[in-house]
C-alpha cells in the first residue's frame, strides 16, 4: 500500500470533480485531523466513495467485499489504495485485526455499515438500518465514528455530469463524533450506538437536503 499513490490518484480525483462540480462540504471541522476513527456513511451510489476520498483531508482506508479483489488488476489497485477486503459469508477475523491495528495507530477506516448500496428510500437516511459491526469496531479499537452524510453522487451516471462547467452539485456533511459504547453490556452498547449513529444520519440528512 502507498499513501503517495493514495494521495496521487485523489489529486487527480479533485482536479476532475473541481472542472465539472460544485461541491460543498458541511461541518469539515468535525473530522479529526489527526487520531484513529471510523467514517461511517450512508451508500446509494458507487460514486459515494471517490466523493467522499475528495472531501475528507486524511487517507481513508476503505473496508469492502471481497469479490472486488478477485480480479488482479483491480485487487492490485485496492490494495494500493489501503482498501481491505471483507468476507462476508464467514467471520473475517483476519481483517477485523488488521483494520483494528490500522485504528489504533491513527488511521481512519471508511465503512458502508448498511452493507451495500441501497436505494434512496430503503438507506439508512430514510427507513433503513444498519448494522452493528461498525460499532463492535469501535469497541475493538476504542476509536470514535464519525458519521457523515453524502448525497448526489447519483448524478454522475449520466456522463453529461462529467462536462467541464457542468457543475453538478454535490455534498457531503460531516456530523459529531460518537465515541464507543461498553455499558450495560457490550451487545446492549452497541445497540445504543447503532441507534445514535442512524439518528446522527437522518439529522445531517435533513439538514443537507437544502443544499443539493
Amino acid at each position: 500500500m502507498s499513501e503517495l499513490f493514495y494521495r496521487s490518484v485523489r489529486a487527480f480525483g479533485r482536479v476532475i470533480f473541481r472542472i465539472a462540480s460544485s461541491p460543498r462540504v458541511l461541518h469539515a471541522e468535525r473530522a479529526p485531523r489527526t487520531g484513529g476513527y471510523l467514517l461511517a456513511a450512508n451508500h446509494t451510489c458507487a460514486y459515494d466513495a471517490p466523493l467522499l476520498i475528495a472531501a475528507n483531508p486524511r487517507m481513508i482506508h476503505w473496508l469492502s467485499i471481497v469479490e472486488l479483489f478477485r480480479h488482479p488488476l483491480s485487487r492490485w489497485f485496492m490494495e494500493s489504495f489501503g482498501a481491505l477486503p471483507l468476507d462476508r459469508s464467514k467471520t473475517d477475523t483476519v481483517t477485523v485485526r488488521r483494520l483494528v491495528r490500522l485504528l489504533a495507530a491513527g488511521r481512519v477506516v471508511g465503512i458502508f455499515p448498511e452493507g451495500g448500496v441501497r436505494r434512496e428510500d430503503e438507506s439508512v437516511l430514510e427507513t433503513g438500518a444498519i448494522d452493528d459491526g461498525v460499532c463492535k469496531l469501535a469497541q475493538l479499537a476504542g476509536v470514535p465514528v464519525l458519521p457523515c452524510v453524502v448525497l448526489g453522487a447519483e448524478k454522475f451516471r449520466r456522463w453529461q455530469s462529467w462536462l467541464p462547467g457542468a457543475r453538478t452539485g454535490w455534498t457531503v456533511a460531516f456530523g459529531e463524533p460518537i465515541s464507543p459504547r461498553v455499558k450495560p453490556d457490550r451487545a446492549a452498547a452497541r445497540q445504543v450506538m447503532a441507534e445514535e449513529i442512524t439518528q446522527a444520519l437522518r439529522t445531517l440528512r435533513r439538514e443537507v437536503s437544502a443544499y443539493v
